[in-house]
Protein backbone atom coordinates (compact mmCIF):
# COMPACT_ATOMS: atom_id res chain seq x y z
CA UNK A 1 0.00 0.00 0.00
CA UNK A 2 1.22 3.18 -0.82
CA UNK A 3 1.59 6.78 1.24
CA UNK A 4 -0.80 9.30 0.20
CA UNK A 5 0.22 12.94 -0.02
CA UNK A 6 -1.43 15.38 2.34
CA UNK A 7 -0.79 17.79 0.13
CA UNK A 8 -1.71 16.65 -3.36
CA UNK A 9 -2.83 13.15 -2.57
CA UNK A 10 -0.59 11.78 -4.93
CA UNK A 11 0.21 8.05 -4.45
CA UNK A 12 3.99 7.72 -3.59
CA UNK A 13 5.98 4.32 -3.14
CA UNK A 14 6.14 3.47 -0.21
CA UNK A 15 10.16 3.95 -0.03
CA UNK A 16 9.91 7.52 -0.98
CA UNK A 17 10.21 10.43 1.56
CA UNK A 18 8.97 13.35 -0.79
CA UNK A 19 6.21 13.27 -2.92
CA UNK A 20 6.87 12.52 -6.48
CA UNK A 21 4.44 15.22 -7.59
CA UNK A 22 4.75 17.83 -5.50
CA UNK A 23 7.97 17.57 -3.12
CA UNK A 24 6.03 17.90 0.08
CA UNK A 25 7.71 15.26 2.50
CA UNK A 26 5.77 12.68 3.19
CA UNK A 27 4.12 11.62 7.04
CA UNK A 28 4.31 8.24 8.05
CA UNK A 29 1.72 7.47 10.71
CA UNK A 30 3.02 4.32 12.88
CA UNK A 31 0.55 1.19 12.97
CA UNK A 32 0.14 0.41 16.55
CA UNK A 33 1.93 -3.12 16.95
CA UNK A 34 -0.55 -5.85 17.70
CA UNK A 35 -1.50 -7.16 21.27
CA UNK A 36 0.41 -9.46 22.64
CA UNK A 37 -0.73 -13.43 23.77
CA UNK A 38 -2.36 -12.90 26.96
CA UNK A 39 -2.97 -8.97 26.82
CA UNK A 40 -6.08 -7.87 28.70
CA UNK A 41 -7.56 -4.62 27.22
CA UNK A 42 -7.93 -2.02 29.87
CA UNK A 43 -11.64 -1.61 30.58
CA UNK A 44 -11.71 -5.28 30.80
CA UNK A 45 -9.29 -5.00 33.84
CA UNK A 46 -11.89 -2.37 35.41
CA UNK A 47 -14.86 -4.77 35.00
CA UNK A 48 -12.73 -7.38 36.86
CA UNK A 49 -12.00 -5.04 39.51
CA UNK A 50 -15.80 -4.17 39.94
CA UNK A 51 -17.42 -7.50 39.02
CA UNK A 52 -21.36 -7.20 38.31
CA UNK A 53 -23.06 -7.25 42.21
CA UNK A 54 -25.72 -10.36 42.59
CA UNK A 55 -28.94 -9.68 42.86
CA UNK A 56 -29.70 -8.91 46.54
CA UNK A 57 -32.08 -12.25 47.39
CA UNK A 58 -31.18 -12.07 51.09
CA UNK A 59 -32.99 -8.85 51.13
CA UNK A 60 -35.83 -10.38 49.13
CA UNK A 61 -36.26 -13.44 52.13
CA UNK A 62 -35.79 -10.48 54.98
CA UNK A 63 -38.45 -8.45 53.88
CA UNK A 64 -40.95 -11.48 53.08
CA UNK A 65 -39.71 -13.41 56.86
CA UNK A 66 -40.94 -9.25 58.11
CA UNK A 67 -43.81 -9.48 56.47
CA UNK A 68 -44.63 -13.07 57.72
CA UNK A 69 -44.35 -11.87 61.08
CA UNK A 70 -46.60 -9.16 60.65
CA UNK A 71 -49.27 -11.16 59.21
CA UNK A 72 -48.58 -14.08 61.79
CA UNK A 73 -48.89 -11.14 64.65
CA UNK A 74 -51.72 -9.75 63.36
CA UNK A 75 -53.76 -12.90 62.56
CA UNK A 76 -53.46 -13.64 66.46
CA UNK A 77 -54.79 -10.70 67.55
CA UNK A 78 -57.67 -10.70 65.62
CA UNK A 79 -58.35 -14.81 67.01
CA UNK A 80 -57.72 -13.35 70.27
CA UNK A 81 -60.57 -11.03 69.53
CA UNK A 82 -63.22 -13.33 68.50
CA UNK A 83 -65.69 -15.17 70.73
CA UNK A 84 -64.87 -19.32 70.88
CA UNK A 85 -67.52 -21.02 68.53
CA UNK A 86 -69.29 -22.39 70.86
CA UNK A 87 -69.88 -20.45 73.77
CA UNK A 88 -73.14 -21.22 76.34
CA UNK A 89 -75.80 -18.37 76.36
CA UNK A 90 -75.86 -16.17 79.76
CA UNK A 91 -78.26 -17.76 82.40
CA UNK A 92 -80.47 -16.70 84.99
CA UNK A 93 -79.20 -17.39 89.11
CA UNK A 94 -81.11 -19.91 90.73
CA UNK A 95 -80.59 -20.13 94.75
CA UNK A 96 -82.70 -23.33 94.60
CA UNK A 97 -81.05 -25.22 92.27
CA UNK A 98 -77.98 -24.09 93.43
CA UNK A 99 -78.93 -25.25 97.45
CA UNK A 100 -80.25 -28.58 96.13
CA UNK A 101 -76.71 -29.36 94.08
CA UNK A 102 -74.55 -28.08 97.05
CA UNK A 103 -76.32 -29.90 99.43
CA UNK A 104 -76.56 -33.54 97.12
CA UNK A 105 -72.73 -32.85 96.87
CA UNK A 106 -72.82 -32.37 100.28
CA UNK A 107 -74.54 -35.68 100.87
CA UNK A 108 -72.93 -37.92 98.38
CA UNK A 109 -69.46 -37.10 99.62
CA UNK A 110 -70.42 -38.12 103.07
CA UNK A 111 -72.82 -41.00 102.75
CA UNK A 112 -71.63 -44.47 104.32
CA UNK A 113 -72.84 -45.74 100.99
CA UNK A 114 -71.88 -45.31 97.41
CA UNK A 115 -73.40 -42.58 95.90
CA UNK A 116 -73.66 -41.25 91.95
CA UNK A 117 -75.72 -38.86 89.81
CA UNK A 118 -74.97 -36.90 86.46
CA UNK A 119 -75.19 -33.27 86.73
CA UNK A 120 -76.24 -31.44 83.30
CA UNK A 121 -73.87 -29.08 81.70
CA UNK A 122 -76.88 -26.20 81.62
CA UNK A 123 -77.13 -26.59 85.69
CA UNK A 124 -73.84 -26.60 85.72
CA UNK A 125 -73.70 -22.98 84.87
CA UNK A 126 -76.90 -21.86 86.86
CA UNK A 127 -75.08 -23.38 89.77
CA UNK A 128 -71.64 -21.54 88.63
CA UNK A 129 -73.78 -18.85 87.96
CA UNK A 130 -75.71 -18.61 91.68
CA UNK A 131 -72.76 -20.08 93.58
CA UNK A 132 -69.54 -18.18 92.71
CA UNK A 133 -69.16 -14.86 92.91
CA UNK A 134 -66.66 -13.06 90.29
CA UNK A 135 -63.99 -10.95 91.92
CA UNK A 136 -64.17 -7.15 91.91
CA UNK A 137 -61.74 -4.85 90.31
CA UNK A 138 -59.68 -2.66 92.60
CA UNK A 139 -58.08 -0.99 89.70
CA UNK A 140 -59.09 1.12 86.50
CA UNK A 141 -56.72 -0.99 84.22
CA UNK A 142 -57.67 -4.46 85.54
CA UNK A 143 -60.20 -6.00 83.91
CA UNK A 144 -63.64 -7.17 85.25
CA UNK A 145 -65.00 -10.55 85.08
CA UNK A 146 -68.64 -10.06 83.41
CA UNK A 147 -69.73 -13.70 83.93
CA UNK A 148 -67.82 -17.01 84.53
CA UNK A 149 -69.04 -20.42 82.33
CA UNK A 150 -68.51 -24.17 81.57
CA UNK A 151 -68.45 -26.30 79.21
CA UNK A 152 -68.20 -30.35 79.27
CA UNK A 153 -65.65 -31.90 76.84
CA UNK A 154 -64.85 -35.34 76.16
CA UNK A 155 -62.80 -35.74 79.01
CA UNK A 156 -62.58 -32.21 80.10
CA UNK A 157 -64.15 -29.02 81.25
CA UNK A 158 -63.79 -25.87 79.63
CA UNK A 159 -63.70 -23.20 81.74
CA UNK A 160 -64.37 -19.50 80.65
CA UNK A 161 -64.40 -16.20 81.54
CA UNK A 162 -66.09 -12.91 80.29
CA UNK A 163 -63.86 -10.17 81.09
CA UNK A 164 -64.79 -6.30 79.81
CA UNK A 165 -62.50 -4.46 78.13
CA UNK A 166 -63.19 -0.27 78.94
CA UNK A 167 -63.83 1.15 75.19
CA UNK A 168 -63.28 -2.33 73.46
CA UNK A 169 -65.83 -4.66 73.79
CA UNK A 170 -65.77 -8.30 75.34
CA UNK A 171 -62.54 -10.53 75.95
CA UNK A 172 -62.72 -14.57 76.41
CA UNK A 173 -60.45 -16.47 78.26
CA UNK A 174 -60.48 -19.91 78.56
CA UNK A 175 -58.74 -22.88 80.14
CA UNK A 176 -59.12 -26.49 79.38
CA UNK A 177 -58.95 -28.85 82.08
CA UNK A 178 -58.97 -32.96 82.94
CA UNK A 179 -60.08 -34.61 86.82
CA UNK A 180 -56.42 -36.29 87.37
CA UNK A 181 -57.06 -38.95 90.26
CA UNK A 182 -54.83 -38.14 93.16
CA UNK A 183 -54.30 -39.98 96.53
CA UNK A 184 -56.12 -37.31 98.15
CA UNK A 185 -59.13 -36.94 95.26
CA UNK A 186 -59.40 -35.60 92.08
CA UNK A 187 -57.59 -32.28 91.16
CA UNK A 188 -58.25 -30.62 87.49
CA UNK A 189 -55.09 -30.46 85.98
CA UNK A 190 -54.69 -27.76 82.49
CA UNK A 191 -53.87 -28.92 79.35
CA UNK A 192 -53.76 -25.39 77.57
CA UNK A 193 -55.33 -21.99 77.91
CA UNK A 194 -57.09 -19.81 74.72
CA UNK A 195 -57.96 -15.98 74.37
CA UNK A 196 -60.72 -15.81 72.52
CA UNK A 197 -60.24 -18.49 69.39
CA UNK A 198 -56.25 -18.10 70.14
CA UNK A 199 -54.99 -21.13 71.56
CA UNK A 200 -52.51 -21.34 73.75
CA UNK A 201 -49.98 -23.83 75.30
CA UNK A 202 -49.80 -24.26 78.88
CA UNK A 203 -46.38 -22.29 79.01
CA UNK A 204 -47.59 -19.22 76.92
CA UNK A 205 -51.03 -19.28 79.13
CA UNK A 206 -50.07 -16.93 82.08
CA UNK A 207 -52.31 -14.41 81.30
CA UNK A 208 -55.02 -16.54 81.16
CA UNK A 209 -53.90 -18.62 84.46
CA UNK A 210 -53.47 -15.53 86.67
CA UNK A 211 -57.36 -14.12 85.98
CA UNK A 212 -58.32 -17.72 86.31
CA UNK A 213 -56.46 -17.48 89.98
CA UNK A 214 -58.72 -14.53 90.75
CA UNK A 215 -61.17 -17.62 91.21
CA UNK A 216 -59.22 -20.16 92.94
CA UNK A 217 -61.13 -18.86 96.81
CA UNK A 218 -64.46 -18.45 94.92
CA UNK A 219 -64.29 -22.23 93.40
CA UNK A 220 -62.40 -23.29 96.31
CA UNK A 221 -65.52 -24.94 98.22
CA UNK A 222 -67.55 -26.36 94.94
CA UNK A 223 -64.45 -27.63 93.35
CA UNK A 224 -63.69 -29.76 96.61
CA UNK A 225 -66.48 -31.20 96.99
CA UNK A 226 -65.83 -32.60 93.64
CA UNK A 227 -62.62 -33.73 94.38
CA UNK A 228 -63.77 -36.22 96.86
CA UNK A 229 -65.54 -38.32 94.61
CA UNK A 230 -64.43 -41.72 93.79
CA UNK A 231 -65.06 -41.21 89.74
CA UNK A 232 -65.56 -38.39 87.74
CA UNK A 233 -66.72 -38.54 83.86
CA UNK A 234 -66.94 -36.15 81.68
CA UNK A 235 -68.79 -35.64 78.21
CA UNK A 236 -70.42 -32.78 76.30
CA UNK A 237 -74.15 -33.41 78.00
CA UNK A 238 -72.94 -33.85 81.68
CA UNK A 239 -70.72 -34.73 84.25
CA UNK A 240 -71.22 -38.02 86.05
CA UNK A 241 -70.21 -38.32 89.29
CA UNK A 242 -70.02 -41.43 91.86
CA UNK A 243 -68.39 -41.93 95.30
CA UNK A 244 -67.79 -45.98 95.54
CA UNK A 245 -65.81 -45.63 98.66
CA UNK A 246 -67.27 -45.06 102.00
CA UNK A 247 -66.66 -42.38 104.18
CA UNK A 248 -64.23 -42.82 106.89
Amino acid sequence: MGLHCASCGYENDPTRVYCHSCGTKLERVASAPPPPTGFTHPTDVLKMKNPRAPLAWGKYFGALAKLAVLGGLATAVVLAFLPPYDIPPPVAADEGLSARLTGLLEDASSAAEPRAFALPAADINRWLVSGVALPGVDAPFKLRAQRLYAVPGRGDLRVGLELVLPGAGHLFVEGDYAPVRKPGGYTLQPRRYSIGRLPLPVLLGWPVQKQMDSLAEALATPLGQFARASHIGIDPESVALRWSDPAP
